[in-house]
C-alpha cells in the first residue's frame, strides 16, 4: 500500500467530456492499481479525485455509489471511502461500466421502442418498393454477417435505419440514429454487449426476418409486433445481468 504522501503523488488524468462513466472508472481503476491499494484502504476524499480528473463531485459520487452496491467499496460517513475487496483492472472496470450505464441504456431502450414500433407501422404502411428492396438487402447482409461472425452490429444498423426510411418520417430516422450511438457507445469495448452474443443473433434474426416480411406485405400490426420481440430481448438481456 501507498502512503498517504506517496497517493498525494500520484495523479490522475483529467476527463474528456465525452463517455464520463467509462472514463472514470477507467481512471480510477488506474489510481488504485498505481497506489497498490488493498482491501481496507482508504481512497482519496471525493473533492480531492473530483479536483483531479476535471469532473464534479456528483460524478465522483455517482461512481462510488455504484461500486459500493457492487460491494467493491465500503462509504463510512464521516470517515471515507474504503475498499472492500482487492481491485484487479480486469475485474472491474467492465462490470462496473455496464452496471453504471444500464439505466441510461434502458431508458434509450424505452425511447427506441416507442418511435421504432410506430417508424415499423408507418414503413408498412407507405413503404414504396424500393424501400422494401433496401430493407431487404440490408437483411440478407445482416444474416450473412451473423452467419459468418456471430455478430453483425454495423449491419444490424443498416437494417433498422432501412426500415426507418420507409416509415417517410426523417425525424425518426434522426432519433434513432442518437439513440443508437448512445447505445453503442455504453457498451463500446465490453465482452457484455448483449448485441455480440450467440443468444441476440439465434433469438433476434427470426424476429428481423419476420419485420421485412410484415413491411413487405403493408402488415402494420406484424410489423409492430416483430419490433416489440427485438427491443424485448435485448431489454431482458440486460435486465437479466442485473
Amino acid at each position: 500500500m501507498a502512503s498517504d504522501s506517496q497517493q498525494s503523488q500520484i495523479s490522475l488524468r483529467p476527463l474528456e467530456r465525452d463517455g464520463f462513466a467509462t472514463r472514470i472508472l477507467k481512471s480510477l481503476t488506474a489510481y488504485i492499481q498505481a497506489a497498490e491499494l488493498k482491501a481496507g484502504d482508504r481512497l482519496p476524499t471525493e473533492r480531492a479525485l473530483a479536483a483531479q480528473l476535471g469532473v464534479g463531485r456528483s460524478t465522483v459520487r455517482e461512481a462510488l455509489q455504484t461500486w459500493q452496491a457492487m460491494g467493491l467499496v465500503q462509504i463510512r460517513k464521516g470517515s471515507g471511502t474504503y475498499l472492500a475487496q482487492d481491485i484487479r483492472a480486469t475485474s472491474l472496470h467492465v462490470p462496473v461500466t455496464i452496471n453504471l450505464e444500464r439505466e441510461a441504456v434502458l431508458n434509450s431502450l424505452e425511447l427506441r421502442r416507442a418511435i421504432e414500433t410506430d417508424a415499423a407501422r408507418l414503413a408498412a404502411r407507405r413503404g414504396r418498393a424500393e424501400d422494401v428492396e433496401r430493407i431487404r438487402a440490408a437483411l440478407e447482409e445482416m444474416e450473412a454477417a451473423y452467419a459468418a461472425h456471430g455478430f453483425a452490429i454495423r449491419q444490424d444498423r443498416t437494417f433498422h435505419e432501412a426500415m426507418f426510411t420507409a416509415s417517410g418520417n426523417p425525424l425518426y430516422l434522426q432519433i434513432f440514429q442518437q439513440i443508437i450511438t448512445r447505445i453503442s457507445d455504453a457498451f463500446n469495448g465490453s465482452r457484455e454487449n448483449p448485441f455480440v452474443t450467440e443468444p441476440y443473433a439465434d433469438e433476434s434474426q427470426p424476429d428481423h426476418r419476420r419485420l421485412y416480411e410484415a413491411v413487405a406485405e403493408g402488415d402494420e400490426a406484424g410489423a409492430v409486433a416483430a419490433v416489440m420481440r427485438i427491443i424485448d430481448f435485448v431489454e431482458a438481456a440486460l435486465r437479466h445481468d442485473q
